[in-house]
């Protein structure tokens, strides 16, 4: 079977002068002695397995493996090996270049694909991943063609395995981020208790009165440090910092920490990433914060009202 009518085929020896920025593409196409095949579009097909199966329409939900390649062959994107890709063909759910090329495939096809740029990432690219004006190679499978009822059970069966992945990589960074205080509290002599949710703080200095609580306005002083002791972020030489506490106004280790201390107390506040800023880096004025970062607050609280 061919990936393609011979009424539609373009023989790369016979290519012509090609359009815009399938220039780049069809030059690459004959400079590495590639055999392909060519849609009227301009996508060019390359078969492995050409696939017994039917053909997929718009409209039709598919499975896929995929591995995405600029040209010069880095990898730049792929599907899990133990997840496949699914999705609805002409929805622009993905670039039309996939669009194209599924439609001329059957199920249990593999196949690497060529896609110009204007069928891909366009002039825009994808920062430093994808560079603008990009033609891109895949090697994909058709695993399936899929019922509404397949494709709803399958993405929920992705659903089901992302939460499961992400809950194992917050236990895993909470882990590593208990030693990592762990070590900070005995190479800094400070004897932390650990509230219920992993928040560690010590008290080096009591207060008087009882301990701060829900919707308290507390009035503190504060030192951030990372845990190899650099300053982020002080009010050392500006205003205290006031707010009222579980009102989201700060980050919730400060939050839940706080709510160990008294007027006049002072003392440490340990704070493991998830309840800090996460995995995601955090930047604001001169504040810098990398992802999964712990933090260290030396507090002295002036009030409580």
């Amino acid at each position: 079977m061919m990936l393609i009518s011979q009424t539609n085929a373009r023989p790369i020896t016979d290519f012509g002068q090609p359009l815009g920025d399938s220039l780049t593409l069809d030059k690459f196409i004959i400079s590495q002695n590639i055999k392909a095949e060519r849609t009227p579009e301009g996508v060019f097909f390359t078969a492995h397995t050409e696939g017994v199966g039917s053909t997929p329409q718009q409209g039709d939900f598919v499975k896929i493996r995929y591995v995405g390649k600029l040209l010069g062959g880095k990898i730049f994107d792929e599907s899990p090996k133990n997840e496949p890709y699914a999705y609805q063909l002409g929805k622009q759910q993905v670039i039309e270049g996939w669009d194209i090329a599924l439609q001329k495939l059957r199920v249990g096809a593999r196949v690497t694909i060529y896609v110009p740029a204007k069928f891909a990432y366009g002039a825009a690219g994808i920062g430093d991943v994808i560079p603008p004006n990009s033609p891109l190679m895949y090697e994909i499978e058709l695993l399936d063609i899929l019922t509404p009822a397949q494709f709803q059970a399958h993405m929920l069966s992705v659903e089901n395995a992302e939460k499961r992945a992400f809950t194992e990589r917050i236990a895993e960074q909470l882990l590593a981020d208990q030693r990592a205080i762990n070590d900070y509290a005995l190479l800094h002599r400070i004897k932390a208790k650990r509230t219920e949710s992993g928040i560690s703080y010590m008290i080096t200095k009591e207060g008087k009165g009882e301990r701060a609580k829900l919707s308290n306005k507390i009035t503190f002083h504060y030192e951030g440090l990372f845990l190899n002791d650099r300053v982020f972020d002080t009010t050392k030489d500006r205003e205290p910092l006031t707010f009222k506490i579980d009102e989201e106004n700060v980050i919730l280790g400060l939050d839940e920490g706080l709510q160990q201390f008294s007027e006049g107390s002072e003392g440490y506040i340990l704070v493991p990433s998830r309840f800090g800023y996460g995995a995601f880096p955090y930047e604001e004025g001169k504040v810098v914060i990398p992802g999964n970062s712990v933090l260290i607050f030396k507090i002295n609280v002036l009030s409580i009202k």
